[in-house]
C-alpha cells in the first residue's frame, strides 16, 4: 500500500472509531476508485461493508471492481442479496458476469430474478460461456444502428444511449435480423455529411471473433490488428457482443502469470489463488521435481559411476563439475525463454525457426568459445596441467553450444506438436542439461586423457 493510502486508512479508521461514518464515506468517495479499493481492503470486514453500502451504488460498484478478484468474492459473500444486486446492476455486463460466476448457484438464481427480463437473459447467455473464451470476455453493452440510419440520426442516438454503453470505440451496423453488416469508426462518423446513410459508409471486411475462441487467440487477434474492440458473432454472423482492448490487457497479464508458474514447475497456481492446503499444494508442485530427481539419479548417477576411474586419476576434474552443470542449465533456460517468446508472437514456424535458432546457436558458439577459453586458462594456471585445462575449456564451450540448442529445441518441438511453447517446465530443461553437460565433460575427458 502506498504511503498516502496508509495515511488515509489511518484517518478513516479513526473516523469510524469515533462513529463519524458520514465523514469516512465522504473521504473514500473523494478518492480514485483504485485508491478507495486499496484503503477499504485495509479496514476490518464490518467497516468495509458498512462504507460500501453507504456509498452511492455506482461509486461502490467501481470500487468493488478495483479490488482483487478473490477479495471481490469475499465482499460479495458478506453483502445481502439486494445490496449485491444494486452493485451488479451498475457494473459493465461482462464484469457483473465475472462476479456472478463466483457466487454459489442458489444465490446466483436469486440475484438473476432481481434483474429485468432482458438483463437476466443477457447475463445467463454470458454465463454459459467459459471464462477463457471470447464469449466469456465479451460484453453486450455496445452501440449499434440500422444500415438505413443517417449520420445525423446516428449521432443523436449516440448522445442518448452513451451513458448506458460501456465503451464506444466503433459503431456496429446491424440488420433487422441482428446480423452484423459492417463497422464504422467514430472518426468516419463525425467527418461525414449529416444526410449520408451509414450503410453506404461501412467497412464490410470486419475482423470478427467466434464465441468459443480461446482468450489467448482473441488477445493475439486484437493486438495484431491494433483494434480497440472486436465484435463477437455466431456462424450466421449474428452479433453477440464485443471484446474490448481493456479485457485483452487482463488476458495478457493472466497468460503471463500462467506461463511463469508453469515454467517454474508450479502448475495449477495463480497469483491470487489460495494454495488449497498442504496436500493440494504438494500435488500441484511436486511432479516435475520428482521426475527431475529420478532422471538425475538414474542417468546422471550412472554417468558419474562409469567415470570413477577418470576422477581417481585426475581429481582436479571434479572441481569443475558444478561450473559446467550451472552454465548449461542457465543457458538452456534463457534460450528456451527467448525462443518461446518469439514463437508466441504467431510468426510462421519455419521463418521463426531458421532465423532465431541460427541466432541463438551463433550466440551460443561465441559465448562458449569465450567462456571456454577463460576457464581453460584459469584451470591451467591453478593446476599446472595443460590437459585438464583443455578438457575443461572444450567441455564448457560444447556445453554452452549444446545448451543453446536444447533451449531452442524444446519450445520448437512443442510448437510442431501444436502445443503451447510456454508449457515447458524449467526443472525439466535443467535436468536435461545436467545429464548432457556431464556426458559431454566426461566423454571428452575419457577421449583426451584417459
Amino acid at each position: 500500500m502506498e504511503e498516502r493510502n496508509k495515511v488515509i486508512l489511518d484517518t478513516v479508521s479513526d473516523m469510524l472509531a469515533r462513529g463519524d461514518l458520514e465523514r469516512a464515506v465522504r473521504t473514500i468517495a473523494d478518492l480514485h476508485a483504485a485508491d478507495s479499493a486499496n484503503v477499504l481492503t485495509g479496514l476490518v470486514a464490518q467497516d468495509e461493508i458498512e462504507i460500501l453500502i453507504t456509498l452511492d451504488p455506482a461509486a461502490a460498484a467501481r470500487i468493488l471492481l478495483e479490488m482483487e478478484e478473490s477479495h471481490q468474492v469475499e465482499v460479495a459473500a458478506r453483502l445481502r442479496t439486494g445490496e449485491l444486486h444494486e452493485l451488479l446492476d451498475r457494473m459493465p455486463v461482462d464484469e457483473a458476469v465475472d462476479l456472478l460466476g463466483d457466487v454459489p448457484a442458489a444465490r446466483m438464481a436469486r440475484l438473476l430474478r432481481l434483474f429485468g427480463r432482458q438483463e437476466a437473459f443477457d447475463l445467463e447467455e454470458l454465463l454459459s460461456y467459459e471464462d477463457d473464451t471470447a464469449g466469456g470476455l465479451m460484453t453486450t453493452d455496445y452501440f449499434s444502428v440500422s444500415p438505413d440510419a443517417t449520420v445525423e440520426e446516428t449521432i443523436e442516438q449516440l448522445r442518448r444511449v452513451s451513458p448506458d454503453v460501456e465503451t464506444i470505440y466503433y459503431v456496429y451496423v446491424v440488420s433487422e435480423e441482428g446480423l452484423l453488416d459492417g463497422v464504422l469508426s467514430l472518426r468516419e462518423l463525425i467527418v461525414s455529411g449529416p444526410d449520408r446513410r451509414v450503410g453506404d459508409m461501412i467497412s464490410e471486411n470486419v475482423i470478427t471473433l467466434k464465441p468459443l475462441q480461446d482468450q489467448e487467440e482473441v488477445a493475439e487477434i486484437i493486438s495484431k490488428y491494433d483494434l480497440l474492440a472486436a465484435p463477437v458473432v455466431d456462424d450466421r454472423k449474428r452479433m453477440l457482443g464485443i471484446v474490448t482492448v481493456d479485457d485483452v490487457m487482463d488476458v495478457f497479464t493472466d497468460e503471463a502469470d500462467e506461463d511463469i508458474m508453469r515454467f517454474a514447475g508450479a502448475t495449477g497456481l495463480e497469483e491470487d489463488a489460495d494454495p488449497g492446503g498442504l496436500m493440494a499444494n504438494f500435488w500441484r508442485r511436486t511432479p516435475w521435481f520428482v521426475a527431475a530427481v529420478i532422471i538425475e539419479m538414474l542417468v546422471a548417477g550412472g554417468v558419474l559411476k562409469l567415470s570413477f576411474p577418470l576422477f581417481g586419476k585426475f581429481v582436479a576434474l571434479v572441481f569443475f563439475i558444478p561450473l559446467l552443470v550451472t552454465m548449461g542449465g542457465n543457458i538452456a533456460v534463457q534460450s528456451s525463454t527467448i525462443m518461446g517468446r518469439w514463437l508466441s508472437t504467431g510468426a510462421p514456424l519455419k521463418r521463426t525457426t531458421l532465423r532465431h535458432v541460427s541466432s541463438e546457436m551463433g550466440w551460443g558458439v561465441m559465448v562458449g568459445l569465450l567462456t571456454g577459453g577463460i576457464v581453460a586458462g584459469a584451470s591451467f594456471a591453478f593446476h599446472q596441467d595443460a590437459w585438464v585445462g583443455i578438457v575443461v575449456g572444450l567441455s564448457l564451450a560444447l556445453t554452452v553450444i549444446a545448451a543453446a540448442l536444447v533451449g531452442c529445441a524444446f519450445p520448437v518441438t512443442m510448437k510442431v506438436l501444436k502445443r503451447d511453447p510456454g508449457a515447458i517446465s524449467g526443472p525439466l530443461i535443467g535436468t536435461t542439461m545436467d545429464v548432457l553437460s556431464l556426458a559431454i565433460y566426461l566423454g571428452i575427458g575419457r577421449l583426451l586423457i584417459w
